[in-house]
């Protein structure tokens, strides 16, 4: 079936390209909308037709299923928008769902605005940090959120506040079909030398500690009680732990890398043998903070 909206179309796309762990099978659909017009048009096309979908990202805090799914994937990652306007103690910033978190705060870097440099090791969108409510040295992006404009899965639109929006750790009340639009952010003046220092410091930091050689998720496992997951893996013995090409990193235990040929369903068998052998040695029950798309339950 070929689907006619405002934007790109890719049928069956192998997801091995799109994950930063290079792994997963076809897609129905990869979609792009050239327009938030085109976003509505395919929403509503896609429900029409009785075909599932999910928002998809950058891809780096998912695994595809080697035998893929049969749904579409939005990505609004074309859709970049960003303004700014400072007021007497405050900057507001808008930007849109799609644009990088990454370059996001580097820009604002740029021109001396403080406020989410603490997140500049976390890959992927806006809106996909805004989702999982992505955190990085003690801070979560929800700490500096004043609204979220999003549309539902029936293409209605909505705005909501921050205290309004549901966030805990490492999740929010947003779902894989809710579409995040453009967030607005209170941030402050900084000075721009400083805050470059610390991006700076912040990405050597995450260099040091984190496998950035080989393809991996970043984190797989969300701490417990405010332990690091780590803790409890390397405790339990498992760094180096291997399942085909899928591996417990030697430099940080909560990664699982990517040794050249790893399999979608190695790195799933992966995560459950630590799962259970850490509940078995150490009593703890880890929980995934990557997301499984497409595996048997």
């Amino acid at each position: 079936m070929e689907l006619k909206i405002k934007g790109k179309v890719i049928s069956e796309p192998n997801m091995k390209r799109y994950t930063s762990m290079k792994v997963g099978g076809p897609v129905r659909y990869l979609i792009y909308p050239e327009s938030e017009e085109g976003l509505i048009q395919a929403i509503r096309i896609l429900n029409g037709e009785g075909i599932k979908w999910r928002m998809f990202g950058n891809g780096t805090n998912v695994i595809i299923s080697d035998k893929g799914l049969n749904e579409a994937l939005i990505r609004i990652t074309k859709l970049r928008s960003l303004s700014i306007k400072e007021r007497e103690k405050e900057i507001l910033v808008r930007v849109s769902g799609g644009y990088p978190l990454k370059r996001l705060i580097l820009k604002l870097a740029n021109l001396g605005v403080r406020g989410l440099e603490n997140l500049y090791s976390i890959p992927g969108t806006v809106g996909g940090a805004v989702k999982m409510n992505a955190g990085s040295f003690g801070t979560s992006i929800s700490d500096q959120i004043r609204s979220v404009k999003y549309y539902l899965s029936d293409g209605t639109l909505r705005t909501a506040n921050r205290e309004e929006i549901d966030f805990h750790y490492r999740r929010s009340s947003f779902h894989s079909n809710t579409c995040i639009t453009e967030v607005k952010f209170c941030l402050e003046r900084g000075e721009k030398e400083s805050i470059m220092a610390e991006i700076e410091r912040i990405a050597l930091e995450r260099k040091r500690r984190h496998p950035s050689d080989m393809p991996s998720s970043g984190s797989i496992f969300k701490a417990v009680n405010g332990v690091p997951a780590w803790r409890f893996i390397e405790k339990a013995g498992l760094k180096g732990l291997r399942i085909g090409d899928a591996c417990v990193s030697e430099k940080h235990a909560n990664f699982i890398v990517n040794l050249g040929k790893a399999r979608a369903q190695d790195i799933k068998d992966l995560i459950d043998r630590i799962k259970k052998e850490v509940f078995e040695k150490e009593g703890v029950v880890l929980e995934e903070e990557v997301e499984l798309w497409g595996f048997d339950a």
